[in-house]
């Protein structure tokens, strides 16, 4: 097909049995918000060995999924009628929000051992892994994450009540630790956002305003999920949890690695069954 006009789908004697698009997806934005992609889960690969953060992991996977998706939909501008790119572009577009969300999860936990206020949120580190779980793979991913932005205002309006001592870095300046929660925020605010306005989209249908016009991908779903890069690149929990001069050093997390792995596989494990269903 040549002309730019939808829909696009794959055609058995002379029907279209399935729209991929209503659209000719946009060429150029899809290969900006690749390279967008692809610059900021550099930088977190660097982070996450310097960092030594492998509970970062799940987030590097999102941003590698938001990497090939838009690569997926750039594809898709020479060949709209083909499954391949299609399915590319909607698999991991889909996927890639609950690895970074799983990462985001496990960021509260961690911030409060930096700042030495474990104590105040103890029963949070033990349950909120397990919990994100369960309510993610039952299908209510966006009731989990407010849960969760109302968890961390929770616990960073306790640590306000009795703040813990000044944070010193190695290089003798302090860090303002409520920086990182309200970071924590935004970002799970984002991830809601993106969330609430893909819902819609799915009950609209093939026909719905949504579907049907590829401004919205961008502007729900690529520039948020990018945001969400940027904000932890700008304030990486991890540079917080090394630099501190606290007892985090001694103290073990019990989300480890294993559960780490474990938790995003989970996750994606569930998408494909959701995709495929």
């Amino acid at each position: 097909m040549d002309d730019d006009s939808g829909p696009f789908g794959p055609v058995v004697k002379g029907t279209m049995v399935v729209v991929f698009y209503q659209y000719r997806p946009n060429e150029p934005a899809a290969y900006a918000f690749m390279s967008l992609f692809a610059i900021a889960t550099l930088a977190h690969i660097v982070y996450f060995f310097s960092l030594q953060a492998r509970w970062a992991l799940p987030f590097i996977l999102g941003g590698i999924a938001k990497i090939f998706g838009y690569y997926g939909r750039a594809r898709s501008h020479s060949s709209p009628d083909t499954v391949g790119p299609w399915i590319l572009q909607n698999l991991l577009l889909l996927t890639a929000p609950p690895l970074m969300s799983a990462t985001i999860y496990m960021t509260l936990p961690r911030l409060t051992v930096a700042v030495d206020i474990r104590r105040k949120s103890r029963w949070m580190s033990r349950f909120l892994a397990p919990l994100y779980v369960v309510i993610s793979t039952s299908g209510l991913f966006g009731c989990g994450l407010t849960v969760f932005i109302i968890l961390a205002g929770s616990t960073q309006r306790r640590v306000a009540k009795d703040p813990p001592q000044p944070i010193t870095l190695l290089d003798g300046s302090t860090v303002n630790w409520k920086n990182h929660f309200r970071a924590i925020q935004l970002v799970t605010l984002l991830v809601i956002v993106r969330s609430i306005v893909r819902t819609i989209e799915y009950l609209q249908g093939e026909e719905g305003v949504i579907i049907s016009h590829e401004v919205f991908i961008y502007l729900f779903d690529a520039v948020p999920m990018f945001l969400i890069m940027a904000v932890y690149l700008v304030l990486h929990p991890g540079r917080l949890v090394k630099q501190a001069r606290h007892h985090w050093t001694k103290v073990c997390l019990p989300l480890d690695r294993l559960s780490s792995i474990m938790l995003a596989s989970c996750l994606v494990l569930f998408k494909l069954c959701v995709f495929f269903s």
